[in-house]
């Protein structure tokens, strides 16, 4: 972790060679700039971790991580000292991002102003109720409500069915973190991501219609 001196010098190197690069447009300074980038990443990798570490518990730990650190290089990239410190910058873009993608993983879903300041209610699987006496009626609801998700599945598109079985665990042991999935497939964490949210859209329509 970095001190409050250290942080600073990073950042006032960062503004630096920015604000260089856009009076000269010179590739030196540009390459400089990019290395410099490269080590604000790395050294202010601990921010990610400050923000993921109430969620490893979650299926997508590894995802939430990965979109922390896109959010720190987006962070560093468009840094306005005019705006604040670097830091509630930095903790703005990591926590919005961070939070918004766990929220998206969670069986109840929260506003993103709470679910930034509280971690989401997460169920991998569905409880298990253990009755004393057999119940046909509990049985047969429960019937019905797995037909009912597997008929709106099947009306999927057949890499929507994969990649949302896979992402919900309905053939696996537990859910499918979203970089296992790309490297799958070999697609893109927008695409995947766009593909999961159209299918549960879907999904979605499809036990309305019924």
């Amino acid at each position: 972790m970095l001190n409050d001196e250290q942080a600073e010098d990073l950042i006032n190197r960062l503004l630096f060679l920015r604000n260089e690069y856009k009076k000269t447009n010179d590739q030196k300074i540009k390459r400089e700039l990019d290395r410099h980038e490269k080590k604000c990443v790395a050294d202010f990798k601990y921010l990610v971790s400050m923000k993921t570490g109430r969620y490893k518990s979650f299926s997508n730990y590894e995802d939430l991580n990965q979109e922390g650190f896109e959010a720190l290089v987006k962070a560093i990239k468009t840094y306005k000292p005019d705006k604040g410190s670097f830091f509630a910058w930095a903790h703005h873009y990591i926590g919005t991002r961070i939070s918004r993608s766990a929220n998206l993983h969670t069986t109840i879903r929260y506003p993103l102003k709470v679910a930034k300041n509280n971690v989401p209610h997460k169920e991998a699987v569905m409880p298990t109720l253990i009755e004393d006496r057999y119940c046909p009626d509990k049985q047969l609801e429960n019937c019905e409500l797995q037909y009912t998700i597997d008929n709106a599945i099947n009306k999927l598109t057949d890499i929507q069915q994969e990649i949302i079985k896979l992402a919900y665990g309905f053939d696996t042991d537990k859910p499918v973190s979203i970089n296992k999935i790309c490297k799958k497939f070999g697609i893109s964490r927008a695409n995947c991501i766009k593909i999961i949210n159209n299918a549960l859209i879907s999904m979605k329509d499809n036990i309305k219609s019924n």
